[in-house]
């Protein structure tokens, strides 16, 4: 089995990043991956000049036993506005990969084949992952539209 740590920093083009409405929507998805995997977080450094107080910076620990229900709260989540979107980035050992998910036509077999590519490019064909059921899913780094 394989772990991965994988940072998730969701975005709107609708709302301010600060916006009180928007924080309770990051709160809603924070609170629906907690329910599927480890969430870890951690305080973002306040820049100097701003109120700070915002939300902490998160990251889940993906593995083979909870890919399949992070990535239903995933598309969960992105499928209530088509203005959001999910920026994730990991490292392991110096390789980094990131991609965004938006909101956009995101469907779930994507989003676990693109996490599942990911996760094969990260950790090496050494994991024990399994191949994506939807096959290769690109390397345009966006699971949506």
């Amino acid at each position: 089995m394989w772990e991965l740590e994988v940072s998730v920093a969701a975005r709107s083009s609708r709302f301010d990043p600060d916006d009180d409405r928007w924080l309770s929507q990051v709160r809603i998805l924070h609170q629906g991956l907690a329910k599927e995997a480890e969430l870890l977080t951690r305080r973002p450094v306040d820049a100097p000049g701003t109120k700070g107080g915002g939300l902490p910076d998160v990251a889940v620990l993906l593995s083979s036993n909870v890919l399949t229900a992070v990535t239903t709260a995933f598309v969960a989540w992105l499928s209530r506005d088509r203005d959001r979107s999910i920026d994730l980035a990991w490292n392991v050992n110096g390789r980094q990969g990131k991609f965004t998910a938006t909101g956009k036509g995101v469907d779930s077999a994507t989003l676990q084949a693109a996490l599942e590519h990911g996760v094969r490019a990260a950790i090496g064909p050494e994991s024990e992952d399994p191949a994506p059921p939807g096959g290769d899913p690109g390397t345009d780094g966006n699971s949506g539209g």
